[in-house]
């Protein structure tokens, strides 16, 4: 096994995502990877704390999820790597509306605004705001009458 090799797998299992290679003291590396993992949860917590509110206790246990299957995100740091762990849990959770509403406003920064429009419907006292990859309806309860 090259240097390099070594290397990729020493990566891997302390990214949680490999066994840990021949050679290293497992202990040390399974608990170097747990601080990693919890270093990454806890980023991403501060950049997306609606998130973590809205979890609550499920929080750890949910981003372990989404960590064991999703690579940390080569550009964008806890930002983009809390905007797919919000992709993974709307996939198999209504979010609450603050969480849709950040996750709206990191994508739009990414975006032009020409392809966002916006429908205010009144009787419903919601908003519907479209890009082109998506539509999302947010009530807002604040601006009943």
């Amino acid at each position: 096994m090259t240097l390099a090799e070594r290397q990729a797998a020493l990566v891997a299992a302390l990214a949680g995502a490999g066994d840990v290679p021949a050679g290293f003291d497992a202990a040390r590396v399974r608990a170097a990877a747990s601080a990693l993992a919890f270093k990454r949860a806890r980023a991403v917590s501060q950049a997306w704390p609606g998130t973590r509110a809205m979890l609550g206790d499920d929080y750890r246990k949910r981003f372990a999820e989404y960590a064991s299957i999703a690579p940390i995100p080569q550009h964008g740091g806890p930002l983009a790597d809390g905007r797919a762990f919000v992709r993974y849990l709307a996939e198999r959770m209504p979010l609450r509306d603050d969480v849709t509403l950040q996750a709206l406003s990191v994508d739009l920064q990414a975006r032009s605004w020409p392809r966002v429009r916006a429908a205010w419907l009144h009787d419903a006292q919601c908003v519907v705001v479209a890009t082109g990859d998506y539509r999302v309806r947010l009530r807002l309860p604040f601006l009943r009458r």
